[in-house]
């Protein structure tokens, strides 16, 4: 049996109070979408995962079409009650591996944060192809760290030695390269666009708070006994590694990977 997209039905009372980015940083990623999808000729885009809409909403606030498309109804439902009056977005509920939309519809497609969560995503990065029109673009979003506290590599070991410790191995993701190559095999050329530059401001506190209320949804494919059960050690090590009211201080590069399907 396929494995299932991971569904964000639980988080459409927190998520965009917990994904939000700060005011400036926003503003540039969503003029720079927004560029890009005119720049390809295109007034219509298509999102994949759109959520609450926390992007679509204000892309859609400049002028584009945007249709978004996602398996949660919940998260679709938060959407259309914060949609501005004449910047509705068209709201589509179906999985992204099976895109209930004609071949060459769009000139262009967006992905941000999604593709970690969906099981079969070469499936899903062929049904984008499919649903761009010649010369169209998919736009993913990308986050990079410049870390010097490696503050991301060295939680997600810790927690990998406990949970393999338990016997439980979590869901394989794919890496950004792996992405890439899918994409170069479906004839995509690739362009990067650096947009804007920030500071990570959390403090380990606030990520310990956000992982015990298992916020993000790496935690949720974790059975909850044995979360509860390895979260006690995390938080020990977490406590004499981090000075745990100290900002993280990492620098983080906001862009855009722009494939274009000739």
């Amino acid at each position: 049996m396929t494995e299932a997209s991971i569904s964000f039905d639980r988080a459409a009372d927190f998520y965009d109070a917990t994904r939000a980015l700060p005011p400036d940083v926003g503003e540039r990623i969503f003029d720079a979408i927004a560029a890009e999808v005119r720049r390809a000729g295109a007034d219509r885009v298509l999102e994949l995962g759109v959520g609450t809409g926390r992007i679509a909403r204000p892309l859609a606030e400049r002028g584009l079409r945007v249709t978004g498309i996602d398996i949660s109804t919940r998260m679709l439902a938060r959407l259309q009650e914060q949609a501005a009056p004449g910047a509705e977005i068209d709201v589509l509920i179906g999985d992204v591996t099976r895109l209930p939309v004609a071949s060459g519809s769009f000139g262009a497609a967006l992905a941000v944060h999604v593709l970690h969560l969906i099981p079969d995503w070469q499936a899903a990065l062929a049904e984008v192809a499919r649903a761009l029109s010649r010369g169209g673009v998919l736009l993913r979003y990308q986050e990079r760290y410049v870390s010097e506290s490696q503050w991301g590599k060295r939680s997600t070991a810790r927690w990998s030695e406990l949970l393999s410790a338990r016997g439980f191995r979590p869901r394989q993701r794919p890496t950004d390269e792996e992405i890439a190559a899918a994409l170069e095999r479906l004839g995509g050329a690739v362009r990067m666009v650096e947009v804007a530059e920030d500071v990570d401001r959390n403090t380990p506190a606030t990520i310990l708070e956000q992982t015990r209320n298992r916020v993000h949804s790496w935690t949720w494919e974790i059975p909850e006994e044995l979360f509860f059960e390895c979260l006690p050690e995390y938080e020990s090590w977490l406590r004499r590694e981090f000075d745990m009211e100290r900002e993280l201080g990492d620098r983080i590069i906001h862009g855009l990977e722009v494939w274009s399907f000739p």
